[in-house]
C-alpha cells in the first residue's frame, strides 16, 4: 500500500502506528477486535464506518466536513528537505527531492480523483470511507479480515477494488 493510503487507513482505524505496524498475530486480532463490533470475526462496511467518522476530521483542516485536494496534499507525511544537522543538499539531491515530491503529488491527486466519485472536487465522508474500505478489501467479499487489516510490507496491498464497486451493505 502506498504511503498515502497507509496514512488514510491508519486515520480510519484511529490506532497508534506502533500497534498497527506490529507484525504478530495478537496485533492483527487487536485491530480486528477494535473494529469488529458484532464479534463475527470480520469487519463489514457499517462497522468500518462507525469507527471512521472522526478520521476525516483529522485531515479536514478547515472543519467543513469534506476533504479537498489541498487538505489531502498538506496531510501527506514525509520529511521535508530541512536541515537535520547535515550539510546542505547538492543541486542533484534537490532535483531528486523535487522529482519525488512531484511524483507523490501526482499519486495523491490521482488517489483523490478516485475517491471523488461524484466529481465535485471534494471528498465526502462517505466517499472517503468507501475508498479506504474497498482498498483494503483484497478479496472483494465486502468484509475485512484480520489479514486484510494487516499492513503489507514491501508494496501495495493487492487487488482491492479501487475503481467502481461499492462495499456490500449488511
Amino acid at each position: 500500500m502506498n504511503k498515502l493510503s497507509r496514512v488514510i487507513a491508519m486515520s480510519i482505524f484511529g490506532l497508534s502506528g506502533s500497534a498497527f505496524a506490529a507484525d504478530d498475530e495478537s496485533s492483527r486480532h487487536r485491530v480486528l477486535a477494535n473494529l469488529d463490533t458484532n464479534g463475527d470475526g470480520s469487519v463489514n462496511f457499517e462497522e468500518f464506518q462507525a469507527r471512521g467518522s472522526e478520521s476525516l476530521s483529522r485531515l479536514d483542516t478547515d472543519g467543513n466536513g469534506v476533504l479537498t485536494l489541498d487538505e489531502l496534499l498538506n496531510a501527506r507525511p514525509g520529511r521535508g528537505p530541512g536541515n537535520r544537522g547535515e550539510r546542505e543538499p547538492s543541486e542533484e539531491q534537490i532535483a531528486h527531492m523535487e522529482e519525488r515530491r512531484a511524483a507523490m503529488t501526482e499519486r495523491a491527486t490521482a488517489r483523490f480523483q478516485e475517491m471523488d466519485v461524484d466529481g465535485n472536487d471534494v471528498v465526502s465522508l462517505q466517499e472517503y470511507q468507501e475508498a479506504i474500505f474497498l482498498e483494503l478489501d483484497n478479496d472483494n467479499n465486502g468484509l475485512l479480515s484480520a489479514e486484510e487489516l494487516r499492513p503489507q510490507r514491501g508494496g501495495r496491498r493487492g487487488s482491492g477494488r479501487r475503481h467502481g464497486g461499492r462495499p456490500h451493505q449488511a
